[in-house]
């Protein structure tokens, strides 16, 4: 048993995931009308998937992989990025920003 996360050890973790997970989504719901967040908090927390999304995204199109900042104009994921926003700035369609994206993206892979 090399492996530092098996048997037991991984179902703790996954309960435990869960567990934290599950409080922390349910909390407003459970409390209802009990706890009132200020309205400068609920417009924060409007944001906070979109913060989360790029928070993710962010370092995959950055440094795909690698250590170093890629920043270079031929990077196939920073065009697709760029193009997907393009369009979501000109068009307010997330479906027609994806498609975008991953067409430019593709594109890029292909012929850079």
């Amino acid at each position: 048993m090399t492996d530092p996360a098996s048997g037991i050890a991984m179902a703790a973790i996954v309960l435990g995931l869960t567990l934290s997970t599950l409080v922390t989504r349910t909390s407003f719901f459970v409390a209802g009308e009990k706890i009132k967040l200020s309205h400068r908090a609920e417009v924060a927390l409007r944001y906070a998937p979109v913060c989360t999304l790029a928070a993710i995204i962010a370092p995959d199109v950055l440094f795909h992989g690698r250590d170093v900042l890629d920043m270079n104009p031929f990077n196939p994921r920073l065009i697709g990025v760029f193009a997907g926003g393009i369009w979501l700035i000109w068009s307010r369609n997330i479906v027609g920003c994806l498609a975008v994206g991953m067409v430019a993206y593709s594109l890029a892979r292909v012929y850079l």
